[in-house]
C-alpha cells in the first residue's frame, strides 16, 4: 500500500536542476516546474541512465543526454526516442516548507 513520505524541502528543489530523493529503496527525481513538484523515477527507461547525473531540462521536458531520450516531467510520457517507454511518475503534494511523494 503507498502512502506520502516525506522526500525534501521545498527550498531545496531549484527549478530547472533535479533533486534526487530516496524513497523505500526508489530513487526519485523531483522537479520543481513553475513552484509547482513533480516525481519521476531517476531512472531513464532506455538504458537504465540516472537521470540526475545525465540531463537537459528545458521547460517541462528532461532529456536524457546518455542517449537522447526525452520525457514529458508532469506525466513521465515519452516526447522523443529512442526509449520506448515512459517514465513512472509519483504523486507529490507539498506541505508547508515539506515535499512529499506517494511511494
Amino acid at each position: 500500500m503507498s502512502e506520502f513520505q516525506k522526500a525534501a524541502k521545498l527550498a531545496d528543489i531549484h527549478e530547472g536542476e533535479i533533486t534526487l530523493a530516496r524513497l523505500n529503496g526508489e530513487e526519485l527525481a523531483l522537479f520543481n516546474l513553475g513552484g509547482e513538484v513533480f516525481a519521476t523515477t531517476n531512472i531513464c527507461t532506455h538504458e537504465q541512465c540516472e537521470l540526475d547525473q545525465n540531463n537537459i531540462i528545458e521547460g517541462d521536458v528532461v532529456e536524457c543526454t546518455c542517449h537522447g531520450s526525452r520525457f514529458a516531467i508532469k506525466t513521465g510520457a515519452l516526447v522523443g526516442p529512442p526509449a520506448a517507454e515512459p517514465l513512472k511518475i509519483y504523486p507529490t503534494k507539498v506541505e508547508g516548507e515539506d515535499v512529499y511523494v506517494e511511494i
